[in-house]
Protein backbone atom coordinates (compact mmCIF):
# COMPACT_ATOMS: atom_id res chain seq x y z
CA UNK A 1 0.00 0.00 0.00
CA UNK A 2 1.26 3.44 -0.89
CA UNK A 3 1.55 5.86 1.99
CA UNK A 4 -1.12 8.52 1.56
CA UNK A 5 0.62 11.87 1.09
CA UNK A 6 -0.65 15.17 2.51
CA UNK A 7 -2.15 16.21 -0.83
CA UNK A 8 -4.19 13.01 -1.13
CA UNK A 9 -5.31 13.33 2.48
CA UNK A 10 -6.47 16.92 1.94
CA UNK A 11 -8.29 15.84 -1.23
CA UNK A 12 -9.98 13.03 0.71
CA UNK A 13 -11.17 15.51 3.36
CA UNK A 14 -12.60 17.83 0.70
CA UNK A 15 -14.35 14.94 -1.04
CA UNK A 16 -15.83 13.68 2.23
CA UNK A 17 -17.21 17.17 2.91
CA UNK A 18 -18.84 17.10 -0.53
CA UNK A 19 -20.91 14.08 0.54
CA UNK A 20 -23.17 16.48 2.43
CA UNK A 21 -24.07 18.42 -0.71
CA UNK A 22 -27.69 19.02 -1.75
CA UNK A 23 -26.73 18.10 -5.32
CA UNK A 24 -27.08 14.37 -6.02
CA UNK A 25 -24.62 14.62 -8.91
CA UNK A 26 -21.99 16.20 -6.69
CA UNK A 27 -22.46 13.49 -4.07
CA UNK A 28 -22.14 10.74 -6.71
CA UNK A 29 -19.02 12.33 -8.17
CA UNK A 30 -17.47 12.70 -4.71
CA UNK A 31 -18.28 9.06 -3.89
CA UNK A 32 -16.67 7.88 -7.10
CA UNK A 33 -13.57 10.01 -6.52
CA UNK A 34 -13.26 8.72 -2.93
CA UNK A 35 -13.48 5.13 -4.20
CA UNK A 36 -10.68 5.75 -6.68
CA UNK A 37 -8.51 7.42 -4.04
CA UNK A 38 -9.06 4.63 -1.50
CA UNK A 39 -8.39 1.93 -4.12
CA UNK A 40 -5.16 3.64 -5.12
CA UNK A 41 -3.96 3.25 -1.54
CA UNK A 42 -5.36 -0.24 -0.95
CA UNK A 43 -7.99 1.01 1.48
CA UNK A 44 -11.71 0.35 1.92
CA UNK A 45 -14.45 2.59 3.26
CA UNK A 46 -14.43 0.68 6.55
CA UNK A 47 -10.77 1.64 7.02
CA UNK A 48 -11.71 5.30 7.25
CA UNK A 49 -15.23 5.15 8.69
CA UNK A 50 -15.31 2.56 11.44
CA UNK A 51 -13.08 2.35 14.46
CA UNK A 52 -11.66 -1.15 14.78
CA UNK A 53 -13.75 -1.86 17.88
CA UNK A 54 -16.99 -1.39 15.90
CA UNK A 55 -16.09 -3.81 13.12
CA UNK A 56 -18.02 -7.06 13.42
CA UNK A 57 -16.13 -9.94 14.97
CA UNK A 58 -16.47 -13.30 13.28
CA UNK A 59 -17.71 -16.18 15.40
CA UNK A 60 -15.09 -18.53 14.03
CA UNK A 61 -11.44 -17.80 13.37
CA UNK A 62 -10.39 -17.44 9.72
CA UNK A 63 -8.13 -19.99 8.17
CA UNK A 64 -4.41 -19.36 7.99
CA UNK A 65 -2.89 -18.44 4.66
CA UNK A 66 -1.82 -21.49 2.70
CA UNK A 67 1.88 -22.18 3.26
CA UNK A 68 2.23 -23.65 -0.25
CA UNK A 69 2.84 -20.13 -1.54
CA UNK A 70 5.56 -19.54 1.04
CA UNK A 71 7.25 -22.86 1.86
CA UNK A 72 9.97 -21.16 3.93
CA UNK A 73 7.36 -19.86 6.36
CA UNK A 74 8.56 -16.25 6.22
CA UNK A 75 4.95 -15.10 5.83
CA UNK A 76 3.39 -12.87 3.22
CA UNK A 77 5.20 -9.66 2.35
CA UNK A 78 3.83 -6.40 3.75
CA UNK A 79 1.26 -4.66 1.57
CA UNK A 80 3.68 -1.99 0.36
CA UNK A 81 6.25 -4.59 -0.71
CA UNK A 82 4.01 -7.27 -2.25
CA UNK A 83 4.08 -7.47 -6.04
CA UNK A 84 0.82 -7.99 -7.94
CA UNK A 85 2.01 -11.53 -8.74
CA UNK A 86 2.58 -12.31 -5.04
CA UNK A 87 -0.77 -10.81 -4.04
CA UNK A 88 -2.51 -12.81 -6.76
CA UNK A 89 -0.87 -16.09 -5.69
CA UNK A 90 -1.59 -15.57 -2.00
CA UNK A 91 -5.21 -14.67 -2.71
CA UNK A 92 -5.78 -17.63 -5.01
CA UNK A 93 -4.41 -20.10 -2.42
CA UNK A 94 -5.91 -18.51 0.69
CA UNK A 95 -8.66 -20.31 2.53
CA UNK A 96 -10.03 -16.90 3.50
CA UNK A 97 -11.15 -16.11 -0.05
CA UNK A 98 -14.53 -17.43 -1.19
CA UNK A 99 -14.95 -19.21 -4.52
CA UNK A 100 -16.96 -16.27 -5.86
CA UNK A 101 -14.24 -13.80 -4.92
CA UNK A 102 -11.56 -16.01 -6.51
CA UNK A 103 -13.59 -15.82 -9.72
CA UNK A 104 -13.38 -12.02 -9.49
CA UNK A 105 -9.64 -12.18 -8.80
CA UNK A 106 -9.04 -14.37 -11.88
CA UNK A 107 -10.12 -11.51 -14.15
CA UNK A 108 -6.84 -9.83 -13.18
CA UNK A 109 -4.70 -12.85 -14.19
CA UNK A 110 -3.66 -11.53 -17.60
CA UNK A 111 -2.83 -8.06 -16.26
CA UNK A 112 -0.75 -9.61 -13.47
CA UNK A 113 1.04 -11.92 -15.90
CA UNK A 114 1.82 -9.15 -18.39
CA UNK A 115 2.71 -6.60 -15.70
CA UNK A 116 0.12 -4.14 -17.03
CA UNK A 117 -1.91 -3.42 -13.92
CA UNK A 118 -4.15 -0.38 -13.88
CA UNK A 119 -4.16 1.63 -10.65
CA UNK A 120 -7.76 0.52 -10.02
CA UNK A 121 -6.95 -3.18 -10.50
CA UNK A 122 -3.86 -2.89 -8.30
CA UNK A 123 -5.91 -1.14 -5.62
CA UNK A 124 -8.52 -3.89 -5.76
CA UNK A 125 -5.86 -6.60 -5.38
CA UNK A 126 -4.23 -4.67 -2.53
CA UNK A 127 -7.52 -4.32 -0.68
CA UNK A 128 -8.34 -8.02 -0.98
CA UNK A 129 -4.76 -9.00 -0.07
CA UNK A 130 -4.83 -6.70 2.95
CA UNK A 131 -8.03 -8.22 4.30
CA UNK A 132 -7.80 -11.91 3.30
CA UNK A 133 -4.07 -12.53 3.65
CA UNK A 134 -2.65 -9.96 6.05
CA UNK A 135 -5.64 -9.47 8.34
CA UNK A 136 -6.89 -13.04 7.82
CA UNK A 137 -10.46 -11.90 7.36
CA UNK A 138 -12.83 -13.99 5.28
CA UNK A 139 -13.84 -12.28 2.03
Amino acid sequence: MDQMNAGDYERLLKLINMLGSDSDGEVLNATSAINRLLNAHGLAWSDILLPRKLLPVRANAPEDADEAVDPEGAGPPPLGQATPQQMYEYLMTSGNVSVETKRDIRRHAEAVKSGRMTPAARGELQTMYNYAVLRRTRI
